[in-house]
């Protein structure tokens, strides 16, 4: 019988008839843990790189979606919005208030409540 233990095989042979697997040495298996600790932190450090390009790649992307609305708006507008073959009305006031909602910075609201007067 054979594991692997990262990229290590340990052999486990049988001990007598019950063919029971021998039990590793508190070193062997002192060793295997550090192994599969450094193959954990391995692995999370490639998570973190992943998720970083992730976020990086989402940035990039909501950048150049702006870009397009900021296209569309611009096409719209030389067009005038009413006569515009390309895009529809709802399209454009659509586009236009996507960019606005973007473009804004929500306020925060009070933490403090005024006190109401009877």
């Amino acid at each position: 019988m054979e594991n692997k233990i990262g990229s290590k095989e340990v052999k486990m042979t049988p001990v007598g008839n019950n063919k029971q697997p021998q039990k590793l040495s508190y070193e062997k298996l002192n060793q295997a843990c550090a192994e599969m600790s450094q193959q954990i932190q391995q692995q999370n450090k490639y998570i973190q790189q992943l998720h970083n390009k992730m976020q990086e790649m989402n940035f990039m992307l909501q950048n150049k979606r702006m870009e397009y609305l900021f296209k569309v708006v611009e096409i719209a507008n030389r067009n005038n919005v009413s006569e515009c073959v390309c895009f529809a009305k709802d399209f454009v006031e659509n586009c236009i208030a996507e960019i606005q909602e973007s473009l804004t910075i929500p306020e925060e609201e009070e933490e403090e409540e005024t006190p109401k007067e009877n």
